[in-house]
């Protein structure tokens, strides 16, 4: 795992919390960071009010995680678990999908790794399968992903889809 120059462990610099409304500002550095947009499959969002709306919805079908510096508090990512879609599409809430990214400064310091490992403990019933899909080139997120405990159980297009079972 890849850490700061300083040497320090990613436990010590950022935790995982809940999403709150004065992170907005955070959040909308990162929606519009051409780079992370790229890196995670999604266009950037430099609309503030369309960001805004993101926003507002992040944890109304999902639960939505913050992930912040410890020291000033920055939100620098999110990660996402929702259900997937079942029969007659209700949600299944046995397999969930994850979803997540950080800002671009912050990359390569092992805190996503951290971050979702923190939130993968905190997993119970009746969730036991958790499955997370990425762009084939995305190597550094496939590499969180392994490091995980996922595995490769598909692929469509120019994407990977890993999954874990939760004990």
């Amino acid at each position: 795992m890849i850490v700061d120059k300083k040497n320090n462990s990613p436990k010590k610099e950022v935790q995982v919390t809940e999403l709150r409304t004065d992170d907005f500002a955070d959040y909308y550095e990162m929606m519009r960071d051409e780079q992370l947009a790229k890196k995670t499959g999604f266009e950037p969002v430099n609309d503030e009010r369309k960001a805004h709306m993101l926003f507002e919805s992040e944890n109304d079908t999902n639960k939505t995680y913050a992930i912040r510096l410890i020291n000033g508090g920055k939100l620098i990512g999110i990660i996402n678990i929702f259900p997937e879609i079942g029969d007659n599409f209700e949600p299944d809430y046995e397999n969930i999908e994850l979803g997540y990214f950080i800002n671009t400064s912050y990359q390569q310091r092992g805190y996503m790794t951290y971050a979702l490992g923190e939130v993968l403990n905190c997993l119970k019933a009746p969730v036991k399968v958790v499955e997370a899909t990425v762009e084939a080139r995305n190597l550094p997120s496939q590499k969180v992903l392994h490091s995980l405990g996922f595995t490769q159980v598909d692929e469509y297009e120019d994407n990977l889809v890993f999954e874990m079972k939760v004990k």
